[in-house]
Formats: C-alpha cells, sequence, structure tokens
C-alpha cells in the first residue's frame, strides 16, 4: 500500500512539475539516473542478501530481522524493476506531452520524461536511505552482539 501512496504521489509532482515548467529531461539525464539507481540497487542489494547475523541468538528477533530484510528486498526489486520499465519506455515512446485538461490558460500535462526522472531519483533516494540503515544495523548488531560477551 505504502508503494501505491508513494507513487501516486510522485506521478501527481511530476503533472505539477509538467505543468509548471516546460524544460524536460533528455535521454542522457535519464539513462545516468538510471545508471546511479543501478548501482545504489546493487550496493544495497548485495549489502542485504549478504546480512550477517552470526552470533544473534534470539529466534524471534532473528525472524524479525529476517522478514524486515525481505520488506527491503522486495522494496528494493519493485523500485528498481519501476525505474528499468521507465528507462525503456522513455527510450521507446513518443516524447509528446498528453495535456489532461486547461484551467485558466493553464495546461495540466503529462510528461512521461519527467514522471520517470521523479521515479528514478526517488528509487535512488530510498535505495540511499535503506542502504544506511541496512548497514546500522548491521554495525548495532555487531556492537550488541559484542557487548553482551
Amino acid at each position: 500500500m505504502k508503494r501505491i501512496v508513494r507513487l501516486l504521489a510522485i506521478s501527481l509532482g511530476s503533472v505539477v512539475c509538467s505543468s509548471l515548467i516546460d524544460a524536460r529531461p533528455d535521454n542522457y539525464l535519464i539513462s545516468t539516473l538510471y545508471t546511479i539507481a543501478g548501482i545504489m540497487f546493487s550496493i544495497g542489494l548485495g549489502l542485504i542478501v549478504t546480512f550477517n547475523m552470526s552470533g544473534v541468538r534470539n529466534k524471534a528477533f532473528i525472524k524479525e530481522i529476517r522478514i524486515n530484510l525481505k520488506k527491503v528486498r522486495d522494496s528494493f526489486l519493485f523500485y528498481f524493476a519501476i525505474s528499468t520499465i521507465g528507462m525503456l519506455s522513455t527510450q521507446y515512446t513518443p516524447k509528446k506531452d498528453i495535456i489532461f485538461f486547461t484551467i485558466n490558460k493553464l495546461n495540466v500535462v503529462f510528461s512521461i520524461q519527467i514522471l520517470i526522472c521523479f521515479v528514478m531519483s526517488f528509487s535512488i533516494l530510498f535505495f540511499i536511505i535503506n542502504f544506511l540503515e541496512v548497514q546500522k544495523l548491521n554495525h548495532d548488531i555487531f556492537d550488541k552482539v559484542n557487548n553482551e560477551d
């Protein structure tokens, strides 16, 4: 549900931005954002997959960590898949904006390029924040396990 709300908020933001700004991102910017998203996705997913719980003895805690890591992993895969589909769609679809309607000489416009830039920027931010949180959790577990000995 959170993912859908986030994507709807991103879509609404992109429509507002598309309506107010005439500039549109080119394929180079979208390609660069996708490359950055791919790098952050790889680093974050690698950290999740290699997460080390050795030394943790509390079975309930282990189960909770695994459930949360699975949620983060699934979110990483979801946002990277959306970024991939978006990048491909900007490469192979017409660059023409869609005008929904006009209010007082202001066109309410949808631009796929701006939407994809917003989605990729959000994905990069999501990857970075979750990467840092997983890394912090790993450090906290290490510290807690070593303090108990």
